[in-house]
């Protein structure tokens, strides 16, 4: 009950092409339709970061954001590794939902641009859940490494907010 208590406190909406770690016991939330939520526990430290990405890699003369995989991930696990041994991340995927062929596409690239960024640093991704044409809303406990994942087609800019977290 103090754990749940405690929780409350450090819920966080991760928005596309943010970066968030958290040392303490935290909920972090996310909402994506085809982008991808790369989530990183480290169950030893009990600490865990999520990367909010909806593109693989920069186009040629494009700025390079948080919104690029080939960007947001080596950034989140560098963050990781200051505060924990890389030998004990484990790695969740999910999202890149897609109802229309032409961001099936760029989905399908992102999340292989992340398996090959964790693949040369040979971390592996020890759940996935992408694909297909629903979006996800998800709940990562810091804590425990527990993901609860709700799969709907509704993604709204207003599906979770702090407000109707409380």
């Amino acid at each position: 009950m103090e754990e749940q208590k405690h929780l409350e406190k450090y819920k966080c909406i991760i928005q596309a092409g943010y970066i968030v770690i958290s040392q303490e016991p935290s909920l972090l939330c996310s909402v994506c339709g085809s982008g991808v939520i790369v989530a990183v526990w480290d169950g030893k430290n009990k600490t865990g970061g999520l990367a909010h990405c909806l593109y693989p890699k920069p186009k040629w003369r494009e700025r390079a954001t948080n919104y690029h995989a080939s960007v947001a991930l080596p950034l989140l696990l560098k963050k990781m590794k200051n505060i924990s041994d890389i030998g004990e991340f484990k790695v969740h995927l999910f999202g890149g939902g897609n109802k229309e062929k032409s961001i099936e596409k760029r989905a399908n690239k992102t999340i292989q641009e992340i398996k090959k960024i964790l693949k040369k640093l040979n971390i592996p991704v020890v759940s996935e859940d992408t694909g297909g044409i629903f979006g996800r809303k998800i709940i990562f406990n810091t804590s425990s490494g527990e993901i609860l994942i709700l799969k709907t087609e509704k993604i709204r800019k207003n599906d979770w907010t702090q407000e109707n977290l409380n």
